[in-house]
């Protein structure tokens, strides 16, 4: 009888520590995700704009009379330039930016077709132009 009980004071005093670890596992974890670092996001959240995207290509065929193969900030022409429309769009000319599905770039050309909330992405060759044709694109702002 004495072993019984003994086995029974036993099994009492496990269930307390038992409790005891939880109690104190639950309060390091809160502790843990409650700290200044734990809120604080390991990268800040890139600005971006919702435009509509074009593609063209610096030849005739999409650039007549315009077509000497430099943009209108005098830089030549070719993947990773931009056209906006600095006026009355959201981004200027000298802006870095990443577009979904083309990827970086730089605004450094304008063009009369492109009003807005409208961007016109420069591809070395003509089809790679065709084959984008015109859908929504997030355009991120890389921040210097």
């Amino acid at each position: 009888m004495k072993v019984w009980e003994s086995q029974r004071e036993w099994g009492a005093i496990m269930r307390k520590a038992i409790i005891i670890i939880e109690i104190v596992t639950i309060i390091i974890l809160l502790m843990a995700f409650d700290s200044p670092e734990a809120k604080k996001d390991p990268e800040p959240e890139l600005k971006y704009f919702i435009m509509t995207a074009t593609a063209y290509y610096p030849g005739a065929e999409c650039c007549w009379p315009f077509d000497d193969g430099l943009t209108a900030t005098g830089a030549k022409a070719g993947k990773g330039c931009i056209a906006i429309d600095p006026e009355n769009g959201p981004l200027k000319l000298g802006q870095e930016v990443f577009v979904e599905g083309y990827g970086y770039g730089i605004c450094n050309d304008v063009g009369a077709a492109i009003t807005d909330w409208e961007i016109d992405l420069c591809y070395d060759e003509l089809y790679q132009a065709k084959e984008w044709g015109r859908k929504p694109v997030k355009v991120y702002l890389i921040e210097k």
